[in-house]
């Protein structure tokens, strides 16, 4: 994959993605990326270095949340 300039991988939106685009429903999504994989890194993969990660992932996320609930309950005019 990085051969092909990906620089990530992911797993978590499919098959909703395809799924949305053949009913013509907007989607989104919001992902953690908390594991680097193997041999790309000069550390070990351990659950807790990714526990760590998905703790500092939902702290960013809450409050991408939080900020796009305000703006959407923000009356328009």
């Amino acid at each position: 994959m990085a051969r092909d300039g990906c620089d990530l991988v992911g797993m978590t939106a499919m098959p909703e993605a395809a799924l949305a685009r053949e009913r013509d429903l907007g989607y989104a999504t919001l992902a953690f990326v908390v594991n680097w994989g193997a041999g790309l890194s000069d550390e070990a993969i351990t659950m807790d270095a990714i526990n760590a990660q998905i703790e500092r992932c939902a702290d960013d996320i809450g409050r991408l949340l939080a900020m796009l609930a305000e703006q959407r309950a923000a009356p328009v005019g």
